[in-house]
């Protein structure tokens, strides 16, 4: 059975990237980075994004191959019959070292969770491998066996990081039988902080995944902060209109069920781009093979205009740029191979293609990795404590420290940036300072079970953190006597 903290943790992720997000230290380097093929050989090569000036092949890859970019580093993850990864520099395209994920691995995908901790889809395998990617050394495994099909590999493709969550899809095709799609496909989820699996069904025995609503997931997933989902597409049988972009609520872990079925949006989604509400892409082919480049929203439930249609299959990856302004996509076809590029305001094209030797298959940018702010500020005035309890059924405790005296003020925001209770504390001491929550408003009103924030603020300075309430079993109305308490020294006060 899930535990409350398993099962409540979940509730903070997609929020916390929103209201808690900043870039890390790395400064990005405004590059692109192009993975393409003939299918006999690989080439690397970058592209200056303000410039559009391709650097043509300047590193070598296998024929199959995904790109992926932690800070400042283009990891190359050679597939089928390479088994291995590259890391190469993201600004001097430098060689830094290649390590083995094990020999017929196949591996699919890689989520680099800290310079000492990466995680590695073994498409042939039933262990998800840890990996240190600044040695290359194997650190751990999670087993994926429990979840496999009647052939015995569970076929883990896609990964992707929200807060301290790992979700990861598992398409779970039938290789026996050309590797069509069985009866379901899944995703786990894995905590990364303790790399054990989290049950996403606290009703049924053992340790669940999410079952999705359509088979065969083939896609990046998409992180759609707003509305706390994750999307992913499904193409079940290719050729067939049986699957379609799929939403998970990446708070309850539970698949939300089909959100754009495959006749709305053309056909097999074969790739996924996200950049909101209204930059939110798909290549999709239809009956006949003919790959598109289409945009849609969660709205709409479908398609709702035609980007780029070159004809045939050709288009391979599309990815939204950092700053969200393009839509750049690969058309691998070797009579017009190139990057071509749209505008995400009027959905035209921009520039001419980008084009080096080989047919582009694959594109990576140099987008920030996302982390919660840090629990102080180096050589600040305050420093803030992990909320306790949390999650909590009832009143919360901060803890902060002041380097020095001055006004200082608290403050609880929901989910929206809305402020739902507040303390000002004028002329506040230096030390050690707690302020206890009972989990109302500032009317009094018992607030809703959720993610919040706690921020407190001294001058220009400001340190947040996150915090989940738990529905309580019950919660009697507040005395009108009450008034929250600050902790100052020992000493409890009043706050008005």
């Amino acid at each position: 059975m899930r535990s409350i903290l398993g099962t409540v943790v979940t509730r903070a992720l997609l929020v916390t990237l929103a209201l808690l997000a900043v870039a890390t230290g790395t400064r990005a380097q405004p590059r692109a980075y192009v993975f393409a093929t003939d299918f006999t050989t690989g080439s690397f090569s970058g592209v200056d994004r303000s410039s559009r000036a391709p650097f043509c092949d300047v590193a070598s890859a296998h024929s199959d191959a995904r790109l992926r970019w932690f800070q400042g580093q283009v990891f190359i993850v050679n597939r089928f019959g390479a088994d291995n990864i590259t890391v190469l520099d993201g600004s001097s395209f430098g060689f830094i070292r290649q390590f083995s994920v094990g020999n017929g691995s196949n591996p699919y995908d890689i989520a680099v969770r800290s310079p000492t901790k990466a995680y590695v889809t073994r498409y042939e395998s039933t262990d998800l491998w840890i990996v240190n990617p600044s040695t290359g050394l194997q650190t751990g495994a999670v087993s994926l066996a429990a979840y496999a099909d009647g052939d015995g590999i569970p076929e883990m493709d896609r990964m992707q990081m929200v807060g301290p969550l790992l979700f990861v899809s598992l398409q779970r095709v039938n290789r026996n039988a050309g590797f069509q799609p069985t009866d379901s496909s899944l995703v786990v989820v894995i905590d990364m902080r303790t790399d054990q699996l989290v049950d996403c069904d606290a009703v049924r025995p053992g340790v669940q995944g999410i079952l999705l609503s359509a088979t065969n997931p083939v896609t990046p997933f998409v992180l759609d902060v707003p509305r706390s989902r994750l999307y992913l597409g499904c193409v079940g049988v290719y050729g067939v209109n049986d699957g379609g972009i799929v939403a998970i609520d990446a708070a309850a872990l539970t698949a939300v069920g089909v959100l754009a079925p495959e006749a709305s949006m053309g056909g097999d989604v074969l790739d996924l781009v996200w950049g909101g509400e209204s930059k939110a892409y798909a290549i999709v082919s239809d009956a006949g093979f003919n790959t598109s480049l289409v945009h849609w929203s969660p709205a709409s439930h479908g398609a709702d205009n035609t980007v780029y249609a070159p004809g045939g299959f050709s288009l391979a990856d599309a990815e939204i740029t950092p700053e969200g302004g393009q839509v750049w996509v690969c058309n691998s076809s070797f009579g017009a191979p190139g990057i071509r590029t749209f505008s995400t305001t009027t959905d035209t094209e921009v520039g001419l293609p980008i084009v080096c030797t080989l047919p582009p298959q694959g594109i990576a940018f140099d987008a920030a990795t996302i982390l919660e702010v840090p629990l102080h500020t180096p050589g600040g005035r305050v420093a803030l404590a992990a909320p306790s309890p949390n999650p909590a059924r009832g009143t919360v405790r901060f803890g902060f420290t002041l380097a020095r005296a001055g006004d200082a003020s608290v403050e609880v925001l929901d989910v929206t940036g809305r402020r739902v209770q507040a303390w000002t504390l004028p002329a506040a001491t230096a030390g050690a300072h707690e302020i206890a929550w009972d989990a109302r408003d500032g009317s009094g009103a018992a607030v809703a079970a959720g993610l919040y924030r706690v921020r407190v603020r001294v001058g220009d300075e400001s340190v947040s953190r996150s915090v989940v309430l738990v529905a309580p079993t019950s919660r009697s109305a507040r005395p009108a006597s009450f008034r929250p308490e600050v902790t100052v020294g020992g000493q409890s006060t009043r706050v008005l």
